[in-house]
Order: C-alpha cells, then sequence, then structure tokens
C-alpha cells in the first residue's frame, strides 16, 4: 500500500505492509488522546488558607494553652453569628451538660405560652429555683415558669416542663449528639441551640440577667449584653451563651472534673480571649 508524505509542496510515495499501517494508527491515536486529555483538563487551583483562618487557629491555640495545665477537661466553642466562622477545642466531644440542657426545654415550652399549670407534688424538685416551696395546687403561668426557668435554673420549673411536654416533644429542639434524658452533649450542639435562641428575640429576656452572672459575665465589658444559662454540679462550672455587640458571638465553654475556684478565674479568661479576637478591628488583622 502506498501513502504521500510530503513538506511544503514536495510530496514522496511510500510503500507500507499492513504492520507499519497498525502501528502508525495506534501511534497517531495515541498522540491525539494526550493533546485532548491536556487541552480539556480542569485546572485546578491551589488551596488558598485566609489569614483569618490562621487567626482563629492562633486564638484556639491560645485558649488551649490557658487550659492546659488546669484541672480537669475542658471544650471550647465560639461561633460568629456575622460571618458563620467558628472555632474550637474539641468542640464535638460529648461532655456533661449540667443545667445548660435547660436550653432546649425553655425553646419547647415557648409554644406553650399563655397556659397556666398547677403545680403538683411530683412536680417538686430541690436545688436551685423558689418554685420548689410553693404549695401544690398552686396556679403558675407559663411565662413564669420560663422565667423562673431561665434566670434562676428553677429544677421544678424543669420537671413542670418535662412531664407536660414529655421529652419526646423536647427533644425535637435537641441535635444528634445531645442526650436530654443523660444530659450530655457537645460544645459545638450548645452551639446550634443558641443559634435557635438567636433566631427568637422573644427568648432572649429569660435568659439574661440570671442570678448566676459569676462566669461569662466577669470576662465581658460592662453594659456588653449576654444571654446565656449556666450549668454546675461536682467538677462543673461551665456557661454558654450569645455574646452581643458590634459582632455579636457565641461562646460555649464545657468542662468537667475541675476544681471550682480555678475554672471562676479560667472562665473569664477564656471569655476575655474570643471577645478580643471577635471585636478586633479588622484593619490591624
Amino acid at each position: 500500500m502506498r501513502y504521500f508524505f510530503g513538506e511544503g509542496n514536495k510530496y514522496r510515495i511510500v510503500n507500507m505492509n499492513g504492520k507499519w499501517l497498525l502501528v502508525l494508527f495506534v501511534a497517531t491515536g495515541v498522540i491525539s488522546g494526550v493533546v485532548w486529555v491536556f487541552s480539556n483538563k480542569e485546572i485546578i487551583k491551589p488551596t488558598v488558607v485566609s489569614f483569618n483562618i490562621k487567626k482563629e487557629e492562633k486564638i484556639g491555640a491560645d485558649i488551649e494553652k490557658l487550659v492546659a495545665t488546669a484541672s480537669g477537661e475542658w471544650v471550647v466553642y465560639v461561633y460568629k453569628l456575622d460571618s458563620g466562622e467558628s472555632y474550637g477545642i474539641n468542640e464535638n466531644k460529648i461532655m456533661p451538660a449540667a443545667s445548660i440542657m435547660k436550653i432546649p426545654a425553655l425553646a419547647a415550652v415557648a409554644t406553650r405560652s399563655g397556659e397556666t399549670w398547677i403545680l403538683e407534688e411530683a412536680d417538686r424538685r430541690t436545688g436551685s429555683g423558689p418554685l420548689q416551696f410553693l404549695r401544690a395546687g398552686t396556679a403558675i403561668s407559663v411565662e413564669r415558669v420560663m422565667n423562673e426557668l431561665g434566670k434562676k435554673s428553677d429544677n421544678t420549673a424543669w420537671v413542670m416542663i418535662n412531664r407536660r411536654l414529655g421529652y419526646a416533644e423536647i427533644e425535637k429542639y435537641v441535635p444528634s449528639n445531645t442526650n436530654y434524658r443523660e444530659l450530655t452533649t457537645t460544645a459545638s450542639d450548645v452551639g446550634l441551640m443558641l443559634r435557635k435562641i438567636y433566631e427568637n428575640q422573644e427568648l432572649w429576656p429569660y435568659l439574661e440577667d440570671s442570678i448566676y452572672e459569676d462566669r461569662i459575665s466577669l470576662g465581658l465589658l460592662e453594659g456588653v449584653r449576654l444571654v446565656h444559662k449556666v450549668g454546675t454540679d461536682t467538677g462543673i462550672w461551665a456557661d454558654a451563651g450569645i455574646i452581643f455587640g458590634d459582632k455579636p458571638f457565641i461562646l460555649v465553654i464545657l468542662n468537667k472534673e475541675v476544681e471550682r475556684e480555678e475554672a471562676g478565674k479560667l472562665v473569664p479568661e477564656i471569655t476575655k480571649l474570643a471577645w478580643n479576637d471577635a471585636n478586633k478591628d479588622e484593619k490591624s488583622d
């Protein structure tokens, strides 16, 4: 078989047998495929790490350093409400929630606003709150139940909500890594619950100016608004809340097996670090 090959206007005839013809076609196909792949291949851009992410890693490291030598275990989570950026220390670790678990109960019972409940003997619980001292048969508005639950962490109010709504109804307000009945959660889950509170301004007054302004509050400037819920038990000195300002953010601090006096100093220090980071002038970053 003869084929014409040429350069410019000069051509010459070349005799080729079937074997060489096959080689020619295969080589042509390979070369064409390579050219097509490279001409159509998507250009992969290198990952760019922004300065903000590095900054958040630094503040996270600063907080971690702060609690590294402290007693017990600590987890921290920060969520910036204006940008959606977040950082934390072991924020997905399961931890005891104590009374911070009253947040979903408050969110759930808000649907019963306007109702009046009758206090039953089975509702009575000792510990926090004044409702335990009322006589059985006393009529109590749901608004008061919510107020005592949020501001005074009233245990009797909590039982009243649990008994009348039922666990299944309250658990609709609980994220997936939280066990409402066992009172365990993660810092990131508490952050999710507080984001729901942030979206419902009617609930804010029930979670501010409480009788427990001895944790996150101590790390804030005077006049800064704080909507929050503390958690207290043996070895637990926790707090979680929405901190308002030009750049509002959520701060969750959970712990266990801590020494209370030490924890009482650390929680405000963690708060100061988170506040300074959230409110730092972007031009100076």
